[in-house]
């Protein structure tokens, strides 16, 4: 039997946290195992691959987290997009909808029905719930 120092581990997940007991070896194998996981040592944070070499003093603290992705991700717009077939209606970011329109040669942007120019798609300060439709230039004259 081996005499294996263990450690008082906090986990937190998406359930909140617990409190195990954990060898340092079984500490580097949980690390490793769970992909962009946060570990932390006396509340300094350190490289999971470190974790299993490390000198861990008993009654260190030692803590298992969840990678943290600061920001925020892009409000989406419902976009309707009318072609040949008819349209459809899509989620899109600003930027989606900048990229469509300047691919898409001649088309017209209105937001709150009102026209726009596609070059000014990607700077504008759209609302959230703002109107969007993405159309096919129209062209008139007698055939």
């Amino acid at each position: 039997m081996t005499n294996e120092t263990m450690f008082d581990v906090e986990i937190a997940d998406a359930s909140g946290h617990s409190t195990v007991q954990m060898s340092q070896r079984e500490i580097a194998e949980k690390a490793s195992q769970t992909q962009g996981s946060w570990v932390f040592v006396n509340d300094q944070l350190v490289s999971t691959s470190d974790i299993a070499d490390m000198n861990l003093a008993a009654g260190s603290r030692v803590r298992l987290m969840p990678g943290l992705v600061g920001g925020k991700e892009d409000p989406t717009f419902e976009v309707e997009i009318a072609d040949a077939s008819g349209h459809s209606t899509v989620q899109m970011t600003q930027r989606e909808l900048a990229d469509k329109a300047s691919q898409t040669q001649g088309s017209w942007v209105f937001v709150n029905d009102q026209l726009v120019s596609t070059s000014d798609i990607a700077d504008m300060n759209l609302a959230a719930g703002s109107r969007v439709r993405l159309m096919p230039g129209l062209v008139g004259g007698q055939c």
